[in-house]
């Protein structure tokens, strides 16, 4: 109906008066653009009451409004009061779109053009369709923002889903749907303050470190993204002034020498499969998902070594396992096989998963069973899959090896994560430290 490029105002105050001036031409259109049947009397040129030239100065859009609507009560000029007065101008307007997409139609009519043109701004500024007549010349932001959730949903789907993991998709869908739609899903994305991100944040305080930074995160990439579409001045979750609330961390430790004596004298109690799990677990270092993610000819025992290449992962919660690679360039890596191991991970046959069912991994629920299981009939002193990771690590180190070793052979990315994160010093270990110093001030 009208020509979007032919409507620039410099700002949203006066989008009203730019519609106005625009529709001063909706004269000359309205027999084309007349439904079939619905033929317009077009009134005489003379006789029409031109629009008022709008003022240089901007206005406000109450001001506007009030003035269009002014002038449907506007006396005509007595010289074609009569003959405008029989004419009678209709229009079907678009003023939107059901969910079906199919347009939303609005007829509109009036005693004049001039008293139609008022009326359609009018119809199409208070519309759904109100931004697509309106542009900005000198306003970098969009007037029309998406909620948050809309904007999000599109944001992960066009620059993440295609780029990153599994697990990591399943980790941003955890964010999006526990903590940030909740609170910001139905908002308008300019609506989002730096004083509401640090209240949302207030209020988790009892959630870990790590937690509320991921979150801080995925909401910070989200809105820097908005921002560079334009559709937000500036990200407010990007301030300085925004300060994460907890000192909660989740820290795992590695388990006590004595712990781990002691599941490792109960391991026989356990099925074989069970028994081979937890070896390959305190043994090797894997992650769970390596650990699942093991074939039989992944065991190599020519060169002694285990060959890791392939992480199994449950995104989003999900059942079905997914097989993908692993969790970072260093995690694709060989473990040298420790003696007391080889008696578990005697090779099987090609082609089938060392801890999965034939060809396939096990699904979600039947290894959170199996741990269940082991758990019922041996005492595993609180320790996780991961727990055990950390434990082996911290054997390695008191065992002398050097850090960078440890790094290797763990396939941890970050060498200060690994000293810092993975090697834990145990008690006994601070104890021996300590006798061979003395020994050391006291012997001649």
């Amino acid at each position: 109906m009208f020509n979007q490029n032919d409507i620039y105002v410099m700002n949203q105050s006066n989008a009203l008066t730019a519609i106005g001036e625009s529709l001063k031409s909706i004269g000359s259109q309205l027999q084309s653009l007349a439904p079939p049947g619905n033929t317009l009397d077009p009134p005489d040129s003379q006789n029409t009451a031109a629009v008022d030239k709008p003022e240089e100065d901007a206005v406000s859009c109450d001001q506007i409004l009030e003035n269009c609507t002014d002038s449907l009560h506007a006396p005509l000029s007595t010289e074609g009061e009569e003959t405008m007065a029989k004419v009678k101008v209709r229009l079907r307007v678009c003023v939107g779109y059901n969910r079906d997409h199919s347009p939303i139609i609005k007829q509109i009519s009036a005693d004049s053009e001039t008293e139609l043109a008022d009326r359609v701004a009018i119809a199409l500024m208070q519309s759904e369709r109100r931004n697509e007549f309106i542009k900005y010349a000198d306003d970098p932001i969009r007037s029309s923002v998406p909620l948050f959730r809309d904007y999000a949903e599109e944001w992960f789907t066009v620059y993440k889903a295609s780029r990153i993991k599994a697990t990591t998709a399943g980790g941003y869908r955890t964010i999006l749907q526990s903590h940030l739609y909740p609170a910001w899903g139905g908002t308008p994305l300019n609506e989002i303050t730096t004083k509401a991100i640090q209240e949302f944040l207030n209020g988790r305080s009892d959630r870990s470190c790590k937690t509320l930074q991921e979150i801080l995160m995925l909401l910070k990439a989200i809105l820097e993204s908005a921002r560079k579409d334009r559709l937000i001045e500036f990200n407010p979750a990007d301030d300085r002034r925004r300060r994460i609330p907890s000192e909660k961390k989740t820290e795992r430790t590695a388990l006590s020498m004595e712990d781990e004596r002691d599941i490792l004298a109960n391991t026989s109690k356990l099925q074989r499969q069970d028994h081979r799990f937890l070896a390959l677990l305190i043994y090797t270092g894997m992650r769970r998902g390596e650990v699942l993610g093991l074939m039989w000819e992944d065991i190599d025992l020519e060169a002694n070594v285990i060959h890791v290449r392939r992480n199994v992962t449950y995104p989003g919660g999900r059942n079905d396992p997914v097989i993908g690679t692993t969790k970072t360039r260093s995690g694709v890596r060989d473990i040298p096989i420790i003696p007391d191991l080889l008696k578990y991970i005697t090779p099987f046959g090609k082609g089938q998963f060392v801890m999965g069912e034939g060809k396939n991994p096990v699904t979600m629920s039947i290894n959170r069973r199996r741990m269940e299981r082991i758990n019922r009939v041996i005492n595993l002193h609180g320790a996780t899959p991961h727990v055990f990771r950390h434990s082996f690590a911290t054997m390695l180190n008191d065992s002398g090896a050097s850090i960078k070793t440890i790094q290797s052979i763990i396939g941890q990315s970050d060498f200060k994560t690994t000293a810092d994160r993975y090697c834990h010093a145990r008690d006994s270990s601070k104890q021996k430290a300590v006798q061979d110093l003395n020994e050391l001030l006291t012997s001649n």
